[in-house]
């Protein structure tokens, strides 16, 4: 469970969605014409011709063409379409006619597919507002609030309406060449222009003709040579902006401030935090409803009108008000620390402290050989922290025993490897080191490699940290990695204690496992993560697929050794075999029999196709034949959605101060983990990060993870499969405290990224994690 207890229960919490809803009037029934479909051209056509009378869409394979103004001509062979059988051709309507509303408000759009609009007022500039005397130096700075309206057929409640999304948008407006004059070095950093991929509309945002146009390599003349440049390879510096990436906007205000930039950049950070944190959003999000309300009902067809009602769960349920947003609470897990699930507690931070691993018994090796590979001028500083390694932190809050006596190891040999290098990024002198290591006559059973931030971005055999990895896993030594800025900035307890629990997993041990429930079906869960390997923003992405496999057995989740990689083109040839693997396991350690029911669960990183998940059920029922029942789930899970919860009872935790020396409690109005709630018969929202896992006191609202079942699955229980989701959300051994993923797509995720990079190292071979580390989280 948590390290730290939940907060206490003061009041029922009331969840709130930043989701409008909205309710149909003056009919039930929509008038329109329909017209085969030809082309996209023909579609587009009638959009231009008829765009002040009809709103014109592609729907279930025609054009549908419902008219907006009473003296619209008829188009097509008349049909009407009854509301509640047509949702998604109403919220069609209902997004025209919110584009029209925002146009009419005086705002530009930056996308017509989902209304996007930003505020440009100058009171809604957040750097207007912190700027202060410094407010003429970074004149042509801005940072405004740009919404989302995402039109839903289906929301909590089962209604249909609205998500509202809000983000800070952060825009350069002085030119390059304005930069370059001011002092800006631009070498490196990528650029936008008018690059002619965006048609023009008179209703379009003029910074959305600015697209990406590539990095610049020199400057000469006024002129930018790009490279990554698809469309154009030069363009002028007067003709050109700089991305509004963070990174480059907080450079930039360091050179227009002349070096007087940290007290701004405070400011800024807190005034952002006011507009994206709980709080903020909310009240920006229910004023927003507010003036839509306000407006009056908005028409959407000729005779119908749409009203906007409040974001949901502002208004308690009543004849007029919106219904509460309902949740399932789902309760942390149980951690387990013993085979015979005796040993349990409610927080697997105190459970290993109590109690020690959950193989504890038949671990080996019980004395590991550590050996660490640190550049000469790190070398001090790497010997008090392995000290602290071995002995542990006294007076600290975690991690007080140490390595051996926290994991009832008999005790750990470290070695410690000082060698020279020509810079902190000479992988070539990390190679050696390594190699050199590995010809010990005790040949150590784990590596610490000591690295440093300047080394994090180069990739392949550039990569000090990548070629470490890849020689030292190519003798059989598992790897583990520590920047030394981590090292030297102190306080090292947190640190140390994530970093043991990795080592112990890389070891080959299981540090914990959490109780499973014990339904009829055997389980097996399959996670599919994804990584995209790009050597440049525009180059073409190398796909990898990782797979990771979760069983139920003796009534725990237990993580299965057919952890795999594959491109993306062939994971479904890698599925299988990891599939077949973990079966052939699990079959043969839980004593399946023909009469016994089998469930599989994926989880998945994208969306599955029909093709695709029919593909899948097809594999594995030839490897499942023997069996009564076969049952699939496939269940897609994401961050990437607009969707955002809140909890208007929740006070916060602690006392926190924040830039500018005023203190609250963090977490304020941001619901606890646990809640599930229902958007449609296929889609759960879950939170899995609450109030205790918000680290900063400016820290913006945590997003739910979406959860949606594909038509294909067979297994339909949503509730059931986002209890479990939740659960695997604490089953990860990177550190104590839960992740933002269930296990099952977080450790897929990181198998992808780390083989696809390790892929460009020279001489990396990828078998031998079916040999040497098989039974290692060796990608933590």
């Amino acid at each position: 469970m948590r390290a730290v207890p939940s907060p206490p229960r003061l009041a029922v919490p009331n969840l709130v969605a930043n989701f409008l809803p909205v309710r149909f009037r003056g009919g039930q029934a929509l008038p329109g014409g329909v017209l085969p479909f030809d082309s996209p051209e023909r579609l587009a056509s009638l959009r231009a011709q008829l765009q002040d009378t009809h709103v014109v869409s592609r729907y279930d394979e025609r054009i549908v063409c419902v008219p907006v103004t009473p003296d619209a001509p008829a188009i097509g062979e008349p049909r009407t379409f009854a509301i509640r059988d047509h949702r998604y051709l109403a919220m069609r309507l209902v997004r025209a006619a919110l584009t029209r509303e925002v146009i009419a408000m005086r705002y530009k759009l930056r996308s017509f597919k989902r209304p996007t609009f930003v505020s440009r007022y100058r009171q809604q500039d957040l750097i207007d507002q912190c700027a202060g005397d410094l407010r003429e130096a970074v004149a042509g700075l801005h940072v405004f609030p740009q919404y989302t309206l995402d039109t839903r057929v289906c929301g909590p409640g089962s209604g249909p309406g609205i998500v509202v999304g809000l983000k800070a948008r952060y825009e350069i407006d002085l030119t390059v060449a304005e930069l370059l004059r001011r002092g800006l070095a631009v070498e490196g950093r990528y650029v936008l222009a008018h690059t002619g991929e965006v048609p023009h509309h008179p209703d379009l945002d003029e910074y959305a003709y600015r697209r990406l146009a590539g990095a610049v390599e020199s400057v000469r003349d006024g002129r930018l040579r790009l490279r990554d440049a698809p469309i154009k390879s030069q363009v002028d510096a007067d003709e050109a902006w700089l991305e509004g990436r963070r990174d480059t906007f907080n450079d930039v205000i360091t050179v227009l401030t002349g070096g007087r930039h940290a007290p701004l950049l405070e400011r800024l950070e807190e005034a952002a935090f006011e507009l994206t944190g709980a709080e903020g959003r909310l009240a920006r999000v229910t004023a927003l409803a507010g003036k839509l309300a306000n407006i009056g009902p908005l028409a959407i067809a000729d005779g119908i009108q749409v009203q906007i009602g409040a974001p949901l769960g502002t208004e308690r349920t009543g004849p007029r008000g919106t219904p509460p947003v309902e949740s399932t609470v789902f309760d942390e897990p149980t951690f387990v620390f013993d085979p015979g699930g005796d040993k349990t507690h409610r927080s697997a931070k105190k459970g290993m402290t109590e109690f020690g691993p959950f193989d504890s018994q038949f671990f080996t090796p019980r004395r590991p050989q550590i050996v660490v590979l640190t550049p000469r001028p790190y070398q001090g500083s790497v010997e008090v922290f392995m000290n602290a390694f071995r002995r542990g932190v006294p007076d600290a809050k975690v991690f007080t025993q140490g390595f051996a006596r926290k994991y009832r190891l008999t005790d750990c040999d470290v070695v410690i490897e000082a060698f020279d290098a020509t810079g902190p990024c000479d992988a070539t002198a990390y190679r050696d080191a390594c190699l050199a290591a590995t010809q010990r006559p005790d040949k150590p059973h784990l590596a610490m490699v000591i690295t440093s931030e300047a080394q994090q971005d180069l990739q392949g055999d550039a990569s000090p940290y990548l070629v470490a990895k890849s020689t030292l896993m190519g003798q059989g030594v598992a790897v583990q990695e520590i920047q030394i800025e981590t090292i030297r900035r102190g306080n090292l307890a947190y640190p140390l204690d994530s970093m043991a629990l990795q080592c112990y997993a890389k070891l080959g041990g299981i540090p914990f496992v959490i109780a499973a429930p014990r339904p009829i079906a055997h389980e097996l869960v399959v996670g599919i993560g994804s990584a995209h390997i790009k050597s440049s923003r525009f180059s073409a992405p190398e796909r990898v697929v990782g797979i990771t496999t979760v069983f139920s057995a003796d009534g725990n989740y237990i993580l299965s050794n057919a952890s795999r990689e594959a491109d993306y083109e062939r994971y479904p040839e890698e599925l299988l075999r990891a599939l077949r693997e973990c079966i052939d396991e699990v079959k043969a350690r839980n004593a399946w029999q023909p009469d016994d029911a089998v469930r599989l669960i994926f989880h998945v990183f994208k969306a599955l196709k029909d093709t695709e998940a029919n593909a899948v059920k097809s594999l594995v029922n030839g490897l499942l034949a023997e069996f009564r029942s076969v049952e699939f789930a496939f269940v897609h899970v994401g961050d990437e959605h607009d969707w955002h919860l809140f909890d208007t009872t929740a006070p916060g935790i602690g006392n926190a101060a924040l830039p500018s020396g005023q203190r609250q409690p963090k977490g304020r109005y941001v619901p606890r983990r646990g809640h599930a709630v229902r958007i449609s018969p296929a889609e759960v929202l879950l939170t899995v990060s609450g109030p205790y896992d918000i680290k900063r006191p400016t820290h913006g609202l945590p997003r739910p993870l979406l959860l949606k079942l594909h038509r294909a699955s067979t297994f339909t229980d949503i509730e059931y499969l986002a209890g479990q989701a939740f659960r695997f959300t604490a089953l990860s051994w990177r550190r104590f405290e839960p992740s933002g993923d269930p296990v099952t797509i977080s450790y897929s995720t990181l198998i992808a990224s780390l083989l696809g990079r390790l892929r460009h190292v020279r001489n990396w071979n990828a078998d031998i994690l079916r040999t040497s580390f098989r039974t290692s989280r060796w990608f933590l």
